[in-house]
């Protein structure tokens, strides 16, 4: 299986490296797979199921084997003679125990529930990174597909003034206009070179900084399909209130603070256990082999003869501690409050930015209606120039300002469409979970 992953991995990596035509799911899908910071965050819940597991086998007893080997000099009685003799010995030690907590304030219990909190909290966590993430890829694609059309209205612009430069060129060759007339054509052509190379910069650009969210390295082939986005419709709505509550259901930010209130619980519950006894309950057993009786005894017969065990239960009740467990119980109430402060901190920065977005999405609505107006009146007022100019009533220096005046209307109108467009998926984000345009 994990061979089939890497080769549909690497298939996948190689058609992506080889066609580079993505739409805006194919962009996240992607990113969210590729992103090396997520798959840290994911080792991260790994890390933490292994911790939530061995905090449950920390109930089952501990079980020890211990040998040891020890050669002494000195004085002993002989067994067989009774006589003190002076010999070097050697000797081996057999032990075996096993050790099971009976009670320790509930420590172990609170630390299963701990890592379990700590666990889901890290799925959160890895939630809220891809939502980041979803969000910022989706700004990169839209910036993407809005450099793309100013860049091609840009090249269309500098298309129609050099038909204008050959209509004056032949216009002067006639005799018929003066040779300014073809100076300030062929610098507005300077001009509108000048913002066409701008524009495919900012493509670029754009283009770069998609790429490197995605890992890709081969940014300059990267192609977007050509979606026909719409305008989307928002409601005007008094307050956002429904649709803030509905965002706390949902949003892993909040819900990972929340859990982080139920560690600082937990924490306290484990400080405060240490003021309460710890009852255990030991078996162990041992034995002893000496050489210096081998003659009278075998090594079997020394294991049985020497043969010890016994049951021991462990009552140990703390009394002084130089006020250790105080001093950790007065921090994890601190803690508690911390987090919950930081809790609260994250539901208000929720409703801040939703404000803000629903405030962002009204601001853009007026600035893109005021900029479709705007074109319109300086197409119209184009429209009269141009007439005007075919007539030879207004020079080519007023024919490129009014022109020059409707390119940035139309400029303001797409950046605000754009615009728009991300304000107000961005704000259904924060209630859906999904960027789809």
């Amino acid at each position: 299986m994990k061979f089939l992953s890497i080769l549909a991995f690497t298939f996948s990596f190689a058609t992506l490296q080889a066609q580079q035509i993505l739409s805006l799911e194919d962009c996240i899908d992607y990113a969210l797979k590729n992103n090396i910071s997520l798959k840290q965050s994911a080792l991260t819940i790994d890390l933490n199921k292994t911790s939530y597991l061995q905090s449950k086998l920390q109930l089952l007893p501990s079980v020890n084997l211990n040998s040891s080997f020890n050669k002494n000099q000195g004085r002993y009685i002989n067994p067989l003679t009774n006589e003190f003799i002076e010999q070097v010995s050697s000797s081996i030690n057999l032990s075996y125990s096993t050790n099971v907590t009976l009670f320790n304030g509930f420590k172990n219990l609170n630390q299963i529930k701990k890592a379990a909190n700590e666990l889901l909290k890290s799925k959160y966590d890895l939630e809220s990174a891809k939502n980041e993430l979803i969000s910022t890829v989706a700004l990169g694609y839209l910036q993407i597909l809005f450099n793309e059309e100013l860049y091609q209205i840009a090249g269309k612009q500098r298309d129609l003034t050099k038909i204008q430069e050959t209509r004056i060129q032949i216009l002067l060759d006639a005799g018929s206009v003066a040779r300014g007339e073809l100076l300030n054509i062929q610098s507005q052509i300077a001009l509108e070179e000048q913002q066409l190379i701008q524009a495919e910069n900012q493509l670029n650009m754009s283009k770069l900084q998609l790429a490197q969210l995605l890992e890709i390295q081969d940014y300059q082939n990267l192609k977007l399909v050509a979606e026909n986005i719409e305008i989307p419709t928002f409601q005007i709505t008094e307050n956002i209130e429904y649709d803030y509550k509905l965002a706390l259901s949902l949003q892993s930010t909040v819900k990972s603070s929340e859990l982080a209130v139920n560690t600082a619980l937990y924490d306290y519950k484990t400080a405060k256990a240490n003021y309460l006894p710890t009852l255990s309950l030991t078996q162990r057993a041992s034995s002893l082999y000496s050489d210096n009786v081998q003659d009278m005894f075998t090594f079997n017969e020394q294991i049985d003869n020497n043969l010890q065990s016994g049951l021991f239960l462990n009552l140990s009740i703390p009394l002084f501690n130089k006020w250790a467990t105080r001093t950790s119980v007065a921090q994890s109430k601190i803690q508690i409050e911390n987090s919950r402060l930081n809790s609260q901190q994250a539901k208000n920065q929720l409703r801040k930015n939703m404000e803000q977005a629903y405030a962002d999405q009204i601001a853009s609505y007026k600035k893109h209606q005021s900029a479709q107006k705007s074109v319109l009146a300086y197409k119209e007022s184009f429209g009269y120039i141009n007439n005007r100019y075919e007539l030879g009533m207004v020079n080519s220096y007023e024919f490129n300002e009014s022109k020059n005046r409707l390119i940035k209307a139309e400029s303001d109108e797409l950046q605000a469409k754009y615009d728009l467009i991300f304000k107000v998926k961005l704000y259904e984000f924060y209630t859906s979970l999904k960027f789809e345009l």
